[in-house]
């Protein structure tokens, strides 16, 4: 009953994270139509750490600060929500939100592989190379056809979908790095010390590029889709994902998307206009299977 019991926690988490994590993807779309990345990820992580703020305030959980914290936290903020953060937000200009969060269903191939060679206790066994392999084919196919996924055709949609793997391969060693520095840590303060931490980077980015947002410059749809992704993803999002980490393994952690590609694809067709092609559908099932074999086996 306990094993059932944690098998029905597992597609739940999966489902949800799937879910808050689309809702940003098609948030970051929309915002990023008017807010350059740079900004758009500063004012992401604003909103983020004030959110952050107050939950450590009420919560007060017991942190035992090290130096070395520092630059853990600096290391899988980069990551977890740095890197993808600003790659998505330029990948979206070349690719539909829905074709990004195939992409990164890569991440848990990434994240297998890596496990096992550098995490003891999460060995790749026979059917997990077959799923690597199925679900890394999948993004080579993507990669291949230049689909982009828009309306309007983008015949640099390669250009999008790079950027996303690129994320998606910074996620997959961010994951690995929380398993082996911060199996202890208490998730809240884990998952607010890298959006803190994320933050800090990118104003001393803005300020020495001079690219700081302009709060009276963008549209007030931006300013909503901007506050909305940033309370799925990282808030919401970034909670659960330590949350499966922390209490099952890396390698579930990795999961955390795998049903994302499913809501991005209703949200997409139903409000963004966006187009499913044959080869976006098959490189889907095949990451998807990948991701499966992942699992299962």
């Amino acid at each position: 009953m306990t094993r059932r019991r944690g098998s029905w926690e597992k597609v739940a988490l999966i489902l949800i994270s799937g879910l808050l994590y689309a809702i940003a993807i098609a948030s970051v779309g929309l915002a990023s139509r008017a807010i350059p990345p740079i900004p758009l990820t500063i004012l992401r992580l604003t909103v983020a750490s004030l959110i952050f703020g107050g939950v450590l305030f009420y919560v007060r959980p017991t942190i035992d600060l090290q130096p070395r914290m520092a630059l853990d936290l600096f290391i899988i903020g980069m990551g977890n929500i740095g890197l993808p953060f600003v790659l998505l937000a330029v990948a979206l200009r070349y690719i539909s939100g829905s074709l990004a969060s195939v992409l990164f269903n890569v991440g848990p191939a990434m994240t297998i592989v890596l496990a096992h060679f550098l995490l003891p206790d999460e060995k790749l066994r026979p059917a997990k190379i077959m799923g690597t392999v199925l679900a890394i084919s999948g993004a080579v196919l993507l990669v291949v056809s230049n689909s982009s996924g828009l309306k309007v055709a983008n015949s640099q949609g390669w250009i999008g979908q790079m950027l996303i793997i690129l994320a998606s391969a910074a996620g997959a060693f961010a994951v690995i790095y929380t398993r082996i520095r911060f199996r202890e840590t208490d998730t809240t303060a884990l998952a607010a010390g890298q959006v803190f931490a994320s933050l800090a980077v990118f104003l001393l980015l803005g300020l020495l590029t001079a690219d700081l947002p302009g709060l009276t410059a963008y549209p007030r749809q931006a300013w909503t889709a901007m506050i909305v992704s940033a309370i799925t993803s990282p808030v919401l999002g970034y909670w659960l994902l330590f949350y499966m980490v922390k209490k099952y393994s890396a390698t579930l952690g990795g999961f955390s998307g795998i049903a994302t590609p499913l809501f991005s694809a209703l949200i997409g067709i139903i409000f963004l206009g966006e187009v499913l092609t044959p080869i976006i559908v098959i490189s889907t099932l095949l990451v998807l299977a990948g991701i499966w074999a992942l699992n299962a086996f």
